[in-house]
């Protein structure tokens, strides 16, 4: 029987390819923009509770999508930077163990969402990722 977490899961597989149609087909900056859209639109109740709550907001959704899928990660606050490490991205951990092919600048949909949720909400972000390993870097910080 399949369960919701893994159709979600198999959700990382077709928008691996999705991401790898729109480069191949029609350029980086179109699927940055299709990226800059979705992340307006589907993210718009996470913008609007950053927006109101600040980074704790952010910090809740984090934890509750990477418990659910059952990512490694460690989450904390530098100062007023709220750093989150993955240490195994249950993205690229579940493509990898049902070898669907993972689009070549794959992580980059984590750093161009970030930056807009984050842009949209007053704040800023950057993230720093290693695709082979699955792990990454994220910073989130109010725009001074």
């Amino acid at each position: 029987m399949t369960t919701k977490i893994d159709i979600h899961k198999d959700f990382h597989g077709s928008f691996s390819y999705g991401l790898q149609f729109l480069c191949e087909n029609y350029g980086q900056e179109e699927m940055e923009a299709y990226l800059t859209r979705l992340a307006r639109t589907v993210y718009r109740p996470l913008i609007d509770s950053l927006k109101l709550r600040g980074l704790p907001a952010l910090e809740e959704h984090l934890i509750y999508i990477f418990n659910i899928e059952e990512g490694k990660f460690e989450i904390s606050y530098q100062n007023d930077v709220l750093v989150f490490q993955v240490g195994k991205c249950p993205a690229i951990h579940h493509m990898k163990e049902h070898d669907y092919p993972i689009a070549q600048k794959y992580c980059e949909h984590c750093r161009i969402l970030n930056q807009e949720i984050c842009k949209a909400a007053g704040y800023n972000s950057s993230t720093e990722y290693d695709q082979d390993k699955g792990s990454c870097t994220q910073k989130f910080w109010k725009e001074k």
